[in-house]
């Protein structure tokens, strides 16, 4: 396989790179035609940019999230750069990682290499949502080969995956600090009016001397984290709460809460959903008929429900 004399920590730019080793110097996985090698390019700060930041080492450092390629769509091992990362042991290609590092010289961009890596066996990699472009993305399992050179700025901020579900009930203020959160996708403005109505329910339930939080789940063989919107520990009561009350928020809701329950340590929880209003009489019906309790202000800071039969 190919092996490139390149200390670990060496900065760089793409193109001396390849006048060394071949390769492109435009994308993030740049397979070489000239050198049994495979160079991948993290760059979180654009990661951002297109809605996920995945990349960097796991919490407990022991391999590197990289996150594939392809802007449009679910991201698939179709496309050949994403399957030249996964078949480069079958391929006999060896796989470096390079990041990006602050800084230009003539040449481009100044790239950090960390090291030598290969896809982890037998789990390659995981699935992630890009909440942005609404699609999933690839994100491989990276474990390093040999000396790598590892930086506090390249931590991803997500521990490895588990085979389980986590979960735990935690403050509702926790969401707002907590670095790998993932909320549904949804426009500012309501997601906005979804908070403001959690807190004054909040409020409501913590004047009736409830106590109040939210489950932090981690669903198996998933790298972000799920926060809920608010869970009663005093009634044992999952709440999920929207900025309006159409069809499309109530089915929403309804398949938050089921999606929610099946991995939070309270199965037997009582799942209830929050609206600005009462809905329409068939979206009662609905959330009664999947075991759900409708839960609706009727001015600033007092609400009322609706249990099922």
């Amino acid at each position: 396989m190919g092996a490139i004399d390149l200390k670990p920590g060496t900065i760089m730019t793409r193109q001396e790179r390849r006048d060394r080793w071949g390769g492109s110097i435009q994308g993030g996985i740049l397979p070489s035609g000239s050198t049994p090698n495979v160079f991948v390019y993290s760059d979180p700060a654009e990661g951002r940019k297109w809605g996920y930041d995945f990349d960097g080492w796991s919490t407990d450092g022991s391999v590197f999230f990289y996150t594939g390629e392809g802007a449009e769509g679910d991201q698939t091992f179709a496309y050949w750069k994403n399957q030249a990362v996964l078949a480069h042991k079958d391929d006999g290609r060896s796989l470096h990682l390079f990041v990006a590092a602050s800084g230009r010289r003539q040449g481009g961009k100044l790239h950090r290499y960390v090291g030598e890596f290969e896809v982890d066996s037998p789990k390659s990699h995981v699935r992630a949502d890009d909440e942005l472009r609404e699609r999933s993305v690839i994100v491989f399992r990276l474990r390093p080969l040999g000396a790598v050179d590892r930086a506090e700025s390249d931590a991803s901020g997500f521990p490895d995956v588990e085979q389980a579900a986590e979960s735990a009930v935690v403050p509702t203020e926790s969401a707002a600090t907590d670095s790998f959160v993932r909320q549904p996708s949804g426009g500012g403005l309501a997601l906005r009016r979804e908070a403001g109505l959690s807190r004054r329910y909040e409020k409501h339930l913590l004047d009736q001397g409830h106590s109040v939080g939210r489950c932090r789940i981690r669903p198996p063989g998933e790298i972000a984290y799920l926060f809920t919107d608010l869970y009663d520990s005093t009634t044992n009561e999952l709440y999920e709460a929207k900025a309006v009350s159409t069809r499309d928020s109530v089915r929403s809701a309804v398949g938050q809460l089921l999606d929610y329950r099946r991995h939070i340590e309270a199965k037997d929880a009582r799942l209830s959903v929050l609206l600005p209003v009462r809905p329409a009489n068939d979206l009662v019906n609905l959330i009664h008929s999947c075991g759900m309790s409708c839960v609706f202000e009727t001015e600033e800071g007092f609400f009322d429900r609706v249990d099922p039969p």
